[in-house]
C-alpha cells in the first residue's frame, strides 16, 4: 500500500469546492451539483464540498488534500464513486488553479474521506485512487 501522497496541498477553495476531472476537461453540464452534499459524481468529474474561503474566517479557510494510488481499493471510505479519464491525466483544483496527477487512461475508483459531515467545516480531504480496468 502507498503511505506517501502523490499530491499533498494545503490551500482554501474560494468557491468552497475541490474538482476532480479528467485532464482534457468535464464534458457536461454541471446538473449533478444539485442537492445535498458533500460528494457529488458523474462520469468524468467528482465535486467535493469543503470549507468555503468566502464563508470562514480567513485563518481556517485552508483545506489539505492528499491524494494516493492504490493497486486495490481501500477497504472502506465515506463517499466513493467511479471516474473515466481518457486522457490519463487526474485535474484537481478549483476555478483558480488546477494540479494534475498522471494515471493510465480508463476507469478509476475514486474513494473519499472527509474530517466533518458538514461540507462548510470540512478542513482535510483524503483521495484514494485505484484502477478498475484489468491492465
Amino acid at each position: 500500500m502507498t503511505t506517501d501522497p502523490v499530491l499533498h496541498c494545503v490551500r482554501d477553495y474560494y468557491w468552497g469546492c475541490i474538482y476532480c476531472e479528467d485532464g482534457e476537461g468535464h464534458d457536461g453540464d454541471y446538473d449533478h451539483l444539485s442537492g445535498d452534499g458533500p460528494f457529488f459524481a458523474v462520469g468524468d468529474q467528482v465535486t467535493i464540498q469543503v470549507a468555503n474561503s468566502r464563508m470562514v474566517d480567513p485563518r481556517d479557510a485552508d483545506v489539505e488534500l492528499n491524494v494516493y494510488v492504490h493497486a486495490v481499493p481501500m477497504a472502506s471510505s465515506d463517499h466513493a464513486s467511479v471516474i473515466v479519464l481518457p486522457s490519463g491525466a487526474l485535474s484537481i483544483g478549483d476555478a483558480d488553479r488546477f494540479d494534475e496527477i498522471s494515471l493510465r487512461p480508463g476507469r478509476w475508483l475514486m474513494q473519499v474521506d472527509l474530517d466533518s459531515t458538514q461540507p462548510e467545516e470540512a478542513r482535510w480531504v483524503k483521495i484514494h485512487l485505484s484502477p478498475t480496468d484489468p491492465h
